[in-house]
């Protein structure tokens, strides 16, 4: 799923530094190896970048890598609450007034990167360069609003919270360990605003052309040089950069050849090998101080990230010990029956931060130069009856009694994805919204029977025996998603729709979700965070994951006030039913329900703690060991 189409870019900085690592010399080790230091983890899709806060590179899956190879100010942990990170550094509020306000993160000092080089404050930059709009735009690196032109640095977090206040170039104190970042105004969620590190000393070597490691006061000069460009706004480095920052981290493998420099790490682990659509192997970062300390008994020296796209397939490699971690954010009644069976293997359900949802395209994603002329186009009258037909007739109830319920029997249909079922104003929104009464009440016949009515207003000879509405459906390929299409299929059928359907491999990496091709999109996404801004990136007309072409100026309205006020409980509550009311309106899509998440992990591994946001599994690789 894509991240920051799982909304990690709504954490907005904690998302923008390099994943990257140190190069060493490592193989597979087999899960249940003699020396009992290897975890190998499931990973249901292809890893293709070291960096996932490029729009290609932004899924959960390149997130994973991330979570192992770097660390920042802070994570969330599996209550879910935000964690300040003190052994990477702090941040604190040093002025608040109506027109400015100011916040210092000091890094913590006698940090180093995995090839000896110290961190610092020069290392946070790179994070104002990828979601400072003005910077882009000043620095001659492209006008992030032009939605027909992607800047230098192609990144999810323009058009941000951050980018949108931030004043002018952040300040380096003179030991170059803190950075104090000025904003027009106090603003809600500021600890997720925080800047993440990448090994900027890195990025400048490789645009001078180096292709190895080199030596302290080689790096310490470009790091040097990276500041001088940064402050200077040196157009042409800076593109040089760019360029390497967007492209350069996509990978299909990683061997003795790759350029060491991609590779730089603070977290836990350094990549080792790749093979795309296979393996990725990282190895203990000896250097690591950037997070909480290691285990010390039995620690575990090798991480293992085992591609296996197949859920069955998936669940045997479990069985055989082919793998000691796996995850599924979609399961089904017989994964939890049979996981449940294995002997020696833990098993955990808990009801996390993804969510499936059903979205209708209206025009081309931001960003794109593709057009749109399907069904849905626009949002003229014709296009709004013809979407809330085709949602109408789609068959939530029936969706959650044959996929979810068997997993979680209390499940029910999702009726807002800016809330959570069980919360204060969950069903104060929904309420307010009008999903109740439109997609709630009666029968599915009677929906059904309503969608039908819609489309005769435009095909009169529309029936179940004649549908001529014809919807292109694009999902990913796998058997829950089939299913529910297949579900989906039949039941618009009888409203009068024709609906082909696309399974996709790899949905995200073909950038099948964002193609204008296809009229209805189906898929899942993961919060990242829990911020007053949720959402937003998906609503907004500029939105990083808004690829369906959504666009309403009250709407853009709401979220951004959403992103940038500090607002009461109460006031968050109306302008998110205000908000929905607007998406329920223009009928652009539906949440279908929460998903049910199962963890299953080999008993002897120590310290698995299953979260319900961002990364799931790996947010406390250092409690791991056997």
């Amino acid at each position: 799923m894509k991240s920051k189409l799982t909304l990690r870019a709504l954490a907005a900085l904690a998302s923008t530094a390099l994943v990257v690592s140190g190069l060493s010399a490592g193989l597979i080790t087999p899960a249940q190896a003699a020396t009992k230091s290897t975890v190998t983890m499931l990973v249901p899709a292809d890893i293709t970048s070291l960096n996932s806060g490029t729009s290609d590179g932004n899924t959960s899956y390149n997130a994973i890598v991330g979570s192992l190879t770097g660390m920042g100010f802070s994570y969330y942990d599996s209550d879910p609450k935000l964690v300040m990170n003190t052994k990477f550094g702090t941040m604190k509020i040093v002025k608040k007034a109506a027109k400015d306000f100011q916040i210092q993160y000091t890094v913590a000092k006698g940090q180093q990167w995995s090839d000896g080089t110290p961190i610092d404050a020069v290392d946070l930059l790179l994070s104002h360069v990828v979601a400072a709009d003005e910077y882009s735009k000043s620095a001659g690196l492209g006008d992030t609003s032009d939605a027909n032109t992607k800047p230098a640095f192609d990144s999810v977090s323009y058009n941000s919270t951050y980018g949108q206040n931030v004043v002018g170039l952040p300040k380096l104190s003179a030991d170059k360990m803190s950075l104090t970042v000025k904003f027009k105004k106090p603003l809600p969620d500021w600890e997720l605003l925080a800047p993440g590190p990448s090994p900027v000393h890195t990025l400048s070597l490789i645009a001078d052309g180096k292709t190895k490691l080199q030596s302290a006061s080689v790096n310490a000069a470009a790091k040097a040089k990276f500041l001088k460009d940064f402050t200077s706004k040196n157009t042409a480095r800076l593109k040089k950069m760019g360029e390497i920052w967007t492209k350069g981290y996509d990978v299909t493998k990683v061997d003795e050849t790759t350029n060491p420099l991609l590779l730089v790490s603070n977290g836990g682990f350094i990549v080792s090998k790749f093979t795309a659509g296979a393996s990725m192997t990282l190895v203990r970062n000896p250097k690591y101080n950037s997070g909480p300390a290691m285990a010390k008994k039995n620690p575990i020296k090798t991480v293992v990230l085992k591609i296996i796209k197949d859920n069955t397939a998936s669940v045997q490699a479990l069985r055989n010990g082919d793998i000691d971690v796996y995850f599924n954010t979609l399961p089904t009644g017989n994964d939890r029956l049979t996981l449940e069976a294995l002997p020696n293997v833990t098993v955990f359900t808990k009801a996390g931060g993804n969510y499936s949802h059903l979205d209708l395209r209206t025009d081309a994603a931001f960003g794109e130069t593709d057009t749109y002329a399907g069904p849905f186009a626009g949002n003229g009258q014709r296009a709004k009856d013809l979407r809330r037909a085709f949602l109408l007739a789609t068959p939530r109830q029936q969706l959650v009694d044959t996929v979810i319920k068997p997993v979680n029997k209390d499940a029910t249909p999702a009726n807002t994805w800016l809330d959570f079922p069980g919360s204060t104003s969950y069903n104060a929104i929904t309420a307010g919204s009008g999903a109740n009464a439109i997609y709630n009440e009666g029968t599915q016949a009677d929906r059904t029977a309503k969608a039908l009515a819609l489309v005769k207003k435009y095909f009169p000879t529309a029936s179940a025996d004649n549908p001529v509405v014809k919807i292109k459906f694009v999902h990913a390929q796998t058997s829950v998603r089939n299913a529910l299409a297949a579900l989906i299929k039949a039941e618009t059928k009888k409203a009068g729709f024709d609906v082909e359907t696309f399974p996709q491999a790899d949905l995200f990496g073909s950038r099948s979700n964002s193609n204008a091709t296809y009229d209805v999109l189906m898929y899942g996404f993961g919060l990242g965070s829990l911020s007053q801004a949720n959402g937003a990136s998906i609503y907004k007309s500029d939105g990083s994951n808004n690829v369906f072409g959504w666009n309403d100026s009250k709407m853009d309205e709401i979220m951004r006030s959403l992103e940038n006020d500090v607002l009461t409980p109460k006031e968050i509550t109306a302008k998110r039913t205000a908000a929905d009311k607007i998406f329920i309106d223009n009928s652009w899509g539906l949440p279908l329900y929460f998903n049910p998440t199962i963890s299953a992990w080999n008993k002897d591994l120590k310290g698995i703690d299953p979260a319900p946001l961002g990364n799931n599994i790996t947010w406390n690789f250092w409690k791991w060991s056997y």
